[in-house]
C-alpha cells in the first residue's frame, strides 16, 4: 500500500510431499531456518502446488514474549487488498452493471479528470490520480481516524499528476474510488461486499475488511537498537478501504488466489483481462500485477504497510501459489521471496551471511562525513553514535546500518549495502542491483 521508497527453537510445522521435492522445498526450509535462527524476521510462508499445501511454516514468533496467536490469527496484507477490490469491479462488469470504459464522472463528477478517466485506467494505474495515503507535510495523517470527506477532499486537492493514459504510476486514490464505486452500484458497504461476493462463496472464514471489526489480528513489529522487537505504529486501516484494509491468514490468501485462477469467482476471459500483458511489458495489470523472478513470472500482488510486508502470487506454469507475510522485517520481503523462488526453481542464489561485527569508534570516525556522486541527486551524510553507523540522505530519515565487516555495513530493510574505502575517501553504495561510487567532500 505504501508507495514512498528510500534509498530455544520455535515449534513449527514444515510440510513436505513427493511433489514438493520437485520444487526443492528442503532448500527453502534451510533459508527460513537461517532467517529465524538469526532473528531476522517474523512471519509466515505457505506454498501450494495444484491447490495442495506442500510447505507451511511460521517463523520468528518465539522472539515475541507472551505472544498469543493461533492458526486463525490474521495478518494485515496491505495492497493485496487491491485484487479483492478489482474482483468486485469485474464481477459487476460480468453482470453488465459496469463497463471498463465507464467514465469516473458517472460516479464522482467532481473528481479531477473525471470526464477523461475510465475505470480501466483506474484499475491499471494509468488514471493520473495521485496517492491520498501520502501527504508530504503530514506523512502520518492516516495513522488516526479521518472522515471519508477528508479523504475525498485530499484526492481532489492532489489533482492529476499526469494526463490520463499517459503512463503508469501507482495510485492508491484510484483504488479507494473503485471501492466506493462498487458500493454505489451494489448499494452496500464495501466490507459487506467482500463477505458476500468473495468470502462466503469460497468459504474464507479468516478473511475480512477491518471495517467488519474482526478479532484475532496480528500486530506489526520493528527491531529496536536494544535488540528487541516492539509493536510499531501503523495505519488506522479503516482509512484504507479497498486499498489496504483486508486482513487474512496465509491459508485464506492461497485459497483465494487458487480459486481465482480456477475461475470460481469469474470467467477465465475476465481473469485474463485482469492480468498484465507481459509480452507488452505491462507491469500492472487490472488488479493483478506481474511478479517477475528470473525465469518465473507470477501473477498476484505485493502489500506494504508501515509494519507488514506481504506477497501473494500464482505461477501458471506449474499451478504453484505462494503466500508470504512478514510483520517483523529485518531481512526484507523482496530478498526473502527472491531466495525462496530461486531455491525452488534451482536458480542461482547465495544464502545471506548474517554476521554482526563490532567496529571501533576510531574506524567509524574515518567513515563519517558527507558523500556525493554525479549519479545521485542527493548527498548522503554518514555519522556514528554509541557504536552504530547512521546514514541520512538529503531530506530523508536517518537510518541505522549494521556492520557485517570492518568496512562494510547494511540496512537490510531496504536492501542497501555500503562499503568504505577510507584511504580513497570513497563509499560504494549498493541497492537494487545498482552500484554507485560516492566521494567524501
Amino acid at each position: 500500500m505504501t508507495s514512498k521508497l528510500i534509498f530455544p527453537v520455535f515449534l513449527f510445522m514444515a510440510v513436505f510431499s513427493t511433489k514438493a521435492q520437485n520444487l526443492h522445498i528442503d532448500k527453502v526450509d534451510s533459508l527460513i531456518t537461517l532467517i529465524e535462527s538469526n532473528n531476522r524476521g517474523i512471519g509466515s510462508l505457505i506454498i501450494c502446488k495444484d491447490g495442495k499445501e506442500i510447505y507451511n511454516r511460521d517463523f520468528g514468533h518465539a522472539a515475541i514474549p507472551k505472544l498469543k496467536r493461533d492458526q486463525d490469527t490474521k495478518y494485515q496484507v496491505g495492497s493485496i487488498t487491491k485484487i479483492y477490490t478489482a474482483v468486485l469491479i469485474f464481477q459487476l462488469v460480468e453482470k453488465g452493471k459496469l463497463s471498463l470504459d465507464d467514465k469516473l464522472e458517472k460516479f464522482f463528477p467532481d473528481m479531477p479528470g473525471a470526464s477523461e478517466i475510465v475505470l480501466k485506467q483506474m484499475l491499471n494505474h494509468t488514471s493520473g490520480l495521485g496517492d491520498y495515503t501520502w501527504k508530504d507535510e503530514n506523512p502520518k495523517w492516516l495513522h488516526k481516524k479521518v472522515s471519508e470527506k477528508q479523504i475525498l477532499d485530499e484526492i481532489k486537492h492532489q489533482g492529476l499528476v499526469f494526463k490520463p493514459g499517459e503512463k503508469e504510476e501507482y495510485s492508491n486514490s484510484a483504488y479507494y474510488l473503485l471501492a466506493k464505486i462498487s458500493e454505489k452500484v451494489y448499494g452496500k458497504n464495501y466490507e459487506v461486499l467482500i463477505q458476500e461476493q468473495i468470502c462466503k462463496p469460497l468459504g474464507l472464514k479468516n478473511t475480512a475488511s477491518v471495517l467488519m471489526n474482526p478479532g484475532n489480528l496480528y500486530a506489526s513489529y520493528e527491531y529496536t537498537k536494544n535488540s528487541k522487537w516492539v509493536k510499531t505504529e501503523d495505519f488506522y486501516f479503516p482509512n484504507t478501504k479497498g486499498v489496504g484494509d483486508i486482513v487474512a491468514t496465509p491459508k485464506d490468501l492461497l485459497q483465494f488466489i487458487h480459486s481465482l485462477f480456477r475461475y470460481e469467482l469469474m470467467k477465465k476471459e475476465t481473469v485474463e483481462i485482469m492480468k498484465p500483458l507481459v509480452e507488452k511489458q505491462e507491469y500492472f495489470g487490472r488488479g493483478l500485477m506481474q511478479i517477475p523472478m528470473r525465469t518465473q513470472v507470477l501473477f498476484g500482488h505485493g502489500g506494504d504497510t508501515k509494519g507488514t510486508h506481504s506477497l501473494l502470487g500464482y505461477n501458471e506454469k506449474d499451478s504453484m501459489s505462494i503466500a508470504l507475510v512478514i510483520n517483523g522485517e529485518r531481512y526484507t520481503r523482496n530478498q526473502t521471496i527472491l531466495g525462496v523462488l530461486s531455491l525452488m526453481y534451482e536458480e542461482p542464489f547465495d544464502f545471506p551471511i548474517f554476521k554482526e561485527v563490532q567496529v571501533s569508534k576510531n574506524e567509524m570516525d574515518k567513515y563519517s562525513g558527507t558523500y556525493s556522486s554525479p549519479q545521485l541527486p542527493i548527498k548522503i551524510a554518514v555519522s556514528n553514535d554509541k557504536g552504530i553507523l547512521y546514514l541520512q540522505g538529503t531530506g530523508q530519515s536517518i537510518l541505522p546500518f549494521e556492520a557485517y565487516d570492518t568496512n562494510k555495513f547494511q540496512f537490510e530493510e531496504a536492501g542497501v549495502k555500503i562499503e568504505f574505502l577510507a584511504d580513497n575517501k570513497t563509499m560504494i553504495f549498493q541497492q537494487g542491483g545498482a552500484t554507485i561510487e560516492m566521494k567524501k567532500e
